[in-house]
């Protein structure tokens, strides 16, 4: 009975590394996908506070002007969880030798004592015509 019990405990320790290690691994730690570059928020021009964060998004960080060729803009709710919420603002096709898109990651947190949503942090990422990898999104320069 012991030495099952020494068994199942040597089982339970092998496994909970092996997820340990899985869950912080480099490439989870240091994915490029999950990397945005903060922006301080001191230096954003616009209200930081509203009804509609998608809104906010794009009156933020949008482009306002009309844009030659195949450029498009749009906003996604990605995660959604009461009193907050994360959007992503997406552009493409911008009119740049270097620069393919750009993406931003919104954070708001409901306020509840002025009852707006209030923007928290916020990063970016761009999409290169040129690299290694032009369909990926990255914090590097673009070459």
């Amino acid at each position: 009975m012991m030495k099952k019990i020494r068994k199942l405990s040597i089982l339970a320790i092998t496994l909970s590394f092996s997820f340990l290690s899985i869950g912080c691994s480099p490439e989870t730690i240091n994915s490029t996908e999950d990397t945005y570059q903060p922006i301080d928020l001191v230096e954003v021009e616009g209200e930081l506070t509203g009804d509609d964060p998608e809104v906010m998004a794009l009156a933020l960080f949008g482009n306002q002007e009309a844009v030659e060729g195949n450029f498009s803009q749009e906003t996604e709710v990605i995660e959604k969880d009461g009193f907050n919420q994360t959007v992503l603002l997406t552009q493409m096709n911008l009119p740049d030798d270097s620069v393919k898109g750009l993406r931003y990651r919104l954070n708001f947190e409901f306020d509840q004592s002025i009852g707006q949503w209030r923007l928290q942090e916020v990063g970016r990422q761009q999409s290169c015509y040129r690299g290694d990898s032009p369909d990926s999104w990255t914090i590097e320069p673009c070459p």
